[in-house]
């Protein structure tokens, strides 16, 4: 298909705050199963992204807000790998590193941006086959902590030394983990009989409940993951078991006091319904939330409101992780590699409206749909003879989010399509195929 030439059948009106946004790769995966278990930013132009080849992690970084990537260093795993998918780590700026390896308890820190690691373990601890940090935190450069199925181990002096405190047999660990403050830890508590956060005062060395849990139809709703934007204010997400197959609904909560109560802000289950995995906020008002298999959600307004973004096919993926690049936001995904939100620039507009718009790049179709229900709809199109030729289903959103229909070899002529719902007609277009 050489060009394609647009007539325009409706005026454009105003665009949405989501105006004329799309998912686009900046990383492919270096093979094919790289899984990415952190994503983080310093700032809009100290990015980094760590890849786990099962053998072997690469750190990589991105100076652009994530529109290109390179290996800072490559490190092979000491020990053959028995646990997959449970590596952490941590960026606390551009020299102090830590990764936790994922088949024992271990830490591995670099003072030097990466180019060298001391390893840190802790005595018979570390020794105990498939025994591991479920999850790791950083309160300052000197305070940090950790959290396995036994112990909890923590930190004073950057891991010059550290304090191991067995958990009680009460006390079943699960991750997240973060500090309250410089001397108060908690961690979240997740089994058949209680959901809850823990405290542990390393002071007077006493453990209480942080945060008691709700319960509801007979399943506990699972914390996955928390981020703090201050010293009181943080959301957190994470599912609660439907009892049907695998499925979960998905639940997003607020604080405003360090995670000692949580507001409820979403209960509900949503496609694909695997639950909520990462949560990450730019401001107060603007954060977004992922699921597995490219499930998005996404709020201006601190979470009063959250609407979905299409998923697109080349995001599908388990692993999830979201971040910020200042203004930008940065997706990944096990085997997808790693995904920006761009604004459309290299489009010809065809055609548009107050809830349509689609645009041409390149050999595709981009197609949006302003309808805060998140409907299915159909994209047909047609040669002047009326015959039908191609058929595409796409999912509306809140805002103007652009999802890629990729054209079949079209020869020159006319061509018409619609996008239609509920077999109702809505939008309809015309484009020219020329050479």
């Amino acid at each position: 298909m050489k060009a394609i030439i647009i007539i325009i059948f409706t005026l454009l009106l105003a665009s949405s705050l989501q105006a004329e946004k799309r998912w686009v790769q900046s990383k492919s995966p270096k093979e094919s199963h790289e899984e990415y278990d952190l994503l983080t930013c310093l700032d809009s132009n100290n990015c980094y992204a760590i890849g786990d080849l099962n053998n072997r992690i690469i750190l990589y970084k991105s100076t652009d807000q994530g529109q290109s990537w390179s290996e800072v260093f490559e490190k092979f795993h000491i020990r053959d790998t028995v646990v997959r998918g449970n590596f952490k780590g941590i960026i606390l700026d551009s020299n102090y590193i830590y990764l936790t390896e994922i088949n024992r308890i271990a830490l591995e820190k670099s003072t030097d941006g990466g180019h060298s690691f001391e390893t840190i373990l802790f005595g018979v601890l570390s020794t105990r086959s498939n025994e591991y940090f479920y999850d790791f935190s950083v309160y300052s450069k000197n305070i940090s902590a950790g959290v396995s199925l036994s112990s909890l181990i923590y930190t004073n002096d950057n891991w010059e030394s550290s304090t191991i405190v067995t958990l009680p047999d009460t006390i079943h660990s699960f991750s997240p983990i973060y500090f309250i403050d410089s001397i108060n830890i908690t961690f979240y508590r997740y089994d058949g009989f209680n959901n809850d956060f823990i405290k542990y005062n390393t002071e007077s060395k006493s453990w209480s409940i942080w945060s008691r849990g709700e319960k509801r139809e007979g399943e506990y709703k699972k914390y996955a993951d928390i981020y703090f934007i201050n010293d009181k204010l943080g959301f957190a997400c994470g599912s609660q078991f439907t009892g049907i197959a695998d499925y979960s609904n998905d639940f997003i909560w607020k604080t405003t006091d360090r995670g000692k109560t949580w507001i409820e802000l979403m209960g509900q289950q949503n496609d694909p319904g695997f639950g909520m995995r990462r949560i990450s906020f730019q401001n107060e008002n603007h954060g977004i939330v992922v699921g597995e298999y490219g499930k998005i959600f996404e709020t201006l307004n601190g979470g009063e409101t959250w609407f979905q973004h299409p998923i697109q096919e080349e995001m599908v993926g388990w692993g999830t992780v979201i971040e910020w690049a200042g203004s930008v936001p940065l997706f990944a995904a096990w085997s997808v590699g790693i995904f920006r939100l761009e604004t459309v620039t290299d489009v010809e507009e065809l055609s548009s409206d107050n809830k349509f718009r689609v645009y041409q790049s390149g050999d595709n179709l981009e197609i949006a749909i302003n309808d805060e229900s998140y409907s299915n709809y159909k994209f047909s199109l047609y040669n002047s003879s009326g015959q039908s030729l191609m058929t595409r289903y796409i999912k509306s959103s809140f805002g103007f989010v652009f999802e890629p229909v990729e054209l079949i070899d079209l020869t020159n002529g006319v061509y018409l399509y619609t996008i239609s719902k509920n077999n109702g007609v809505e939008f309809t277009g015309k484009l020219v195929v020329v050479e």
